[in-house]
């Protein structure tokens, strides 16, 4: 048995999306998502300071896609064909056929369904093309606006993990999964 990673980059379409990979073009963005403290408040990560980090992140995630470790896409409106936020599987467990995802989403954007939509799109893919098993997710206990887009899905809240995680101070975890029906 084994995980089907896709050779070439896979387009993601929803009724109101499209999942597509990040391009240099899209620093801009990725600088606005990643240097905004409403988006990283729950991340435990410091703040952009330059697009040039932006760069940097773009760059990472397309090696992540090119050695096999991972998928970003970026997220937009069919309609407008703008970038409004992130997603992606970080880190793909081969042997496990789980991946570990996460996303960010322009606050402008935030309690419209968007991102329960491209977790879904994401999930479905994961588990139809890849053959993937599972899914989790690590968020900060409390974040209920992601928590809401888990539950919608259909995750589980399966671990806490008390001060597991230090930035600026110590954080929890809260490990949320999706198996494959």
């Amino acid at each position: 048995m084994n995980l089907h990673f896709p050779a070439e980059f896979p387009l993601l379409k929803t009724k109101r999306l499209l999942l597509r990979a990040v391009h240099d073009r899209d620093s801009a963005t990725v600088f606005h998502l990643y240097s905004n403290e409403k988006v990283m408040h729950q991340r435990g990560e410091p703040l952009f300071e330059s697009k040039n980090e932006a760069l940097q992140k773009i760059f990472y995630w397309r090696k992540l896609f090119a050695t096999g470790n991972g998928i970003r896409w970026g997220i937009e409106f069919t309609s407008t064909k703008k970038l409004i936020g992130t997603i992606g599987m970080k880190k793909i467990f081969h042997q496990h056929f789980r991946a570990d995802i996460g996303y960010e989403l322009d606050p402008a954007w935030w309690n419209r369904g968007i991102m329960t939509e491209a977790v879904k799109a994401i999930t479905d893919f994961g588990f139809e093309k890849m053959k993937l098993h599972s899914f989790e997710a690590n968020i900060t206990p409390g974040h209920i606006a992601s928590q809401r887009v888990l539950e919608k899905i259909g995750f589980k809240n399966e671990a806490h993990f008390r001060e597991n995680y230090f930035y600026q101070g110590w954080w929890d975890s809260g490990i949320w999964s999706l198996r494959k029906k």
